[in-house]
């Protein structure tokens, strides 16, 4: 099984702030603005909370919050008739997967730039003011079948189904029923938790954590030049990096994706 890693959703140049870490430990990860999308953040919800309203409270653009978004990967269940999970890619990000063999039965990680939120004493959500932007793993799939083609048009609700002809080479993930090896499904959305936080205790959102199997599974994009002292040097570039399956990868992400291990941990600014 080969794991994934893909970045996803708000970053310093589309949406340009952070997604939230809700007070009660919700990664909720805002999907990329786009004018080519028939979803709006204005559509989509948290509880009552739209994601429009949102981003304004957050400081963000009132101009993105009014437009569409890129609703990929689609984790979160119940927005369409005929919904399943599902994550699509096209170009060079998904040449760079095919010619690195990924397939059914391996497994994407998807991270983004978030920061710890609370609420103002008039109840809108904001920043803590000392909390760092940190990267961090929101959400999983296992590729159950990949779809090419004309057949992604049975999918009309996903963002790559609304005009697939023109896009190159595209693809779309949809999941597996069950997660290997977990107690889970094959798909899901991850609350916060201080092993899915890729970045360093205390430096830029770059620079993760080192762990053991870094230095011996090769992921794309990255070299041995990029453990450093104390730290692992992410790339700036590319969505999608594809880490050599190995026994210690596969045991990480596995726990990573486990609902029960280890047990969730607070939330400090």
């Amino acid at each position: 099984m080969k794991v994934v890693l893909s970045r996803k959703g708000f970053d310093s140049q589309y949406g340009r702030i952070p997604s939230p870490i809700l007070p009660d430990g919700t990664l909720l990860s805002l999907p990329i603005p786009t004018s080519e999308s028939g979803c709006r953040f204005a559509d989509l919800t948290h509880g009552e909370l739209s994601y429009s309203r949102l981003i304004v409270e957050l400081g963000g653009d009132p101009h993105t919050a009014d437009g569409c978004c890129h609703l990929d990967p689609d984790l979160r269940p119940g927005r369409a008739p005929g919904w399943v999970p599902a994550f699509g890619q096209t170009g060079a990000a998904q040449t760079h997967l095919g010619n690195q063999g990924v397939g059914v039965g391996d497994l994407f990680l998807f991270f983004g730039r978030f920061r710890q939120t609370e609420y103002a004493p008039d109840g809108r959500l904001r920043y803590v003011r000392t909390a760092p932007a940190q990267h961090i793993v929101f959400g999983y799939l296992q590729i159950g079948e990949i779809v090419h083609g004309d057949r992604i048009r049975d999918y009309p609700w996903h963002p790559h189904a609304e005009n697939p002809a023109p896009l190159p080479n595209n693809t779309l993930y949809l999941a597996s029923a069950r997660a290997d090896g977990t107690d889970g499904p094959g798909s899901g959305v991850l609350d916060y938790r201080e092993d899915r936080v890729l970045t360093a205790t205390g430096l830029a959102q770059s620079r993760w954590r080192l762990l053991d199997w870094m230095r011996s599974a090769p992921i794309s994009y990255h070299s041995p030049a990029s453990i450093r002292d104390g730290y692992f040097q992410s790339a700036a570039k590319g969505q999608e990096f594809v880490i050599a399956g190995s026994p210690a990868v596969r045991d990480w992400a596995r726990v990573l994706i486990s609902t029960t291990t280890p047990a969730r941990s607070s939330v400090s600014p």
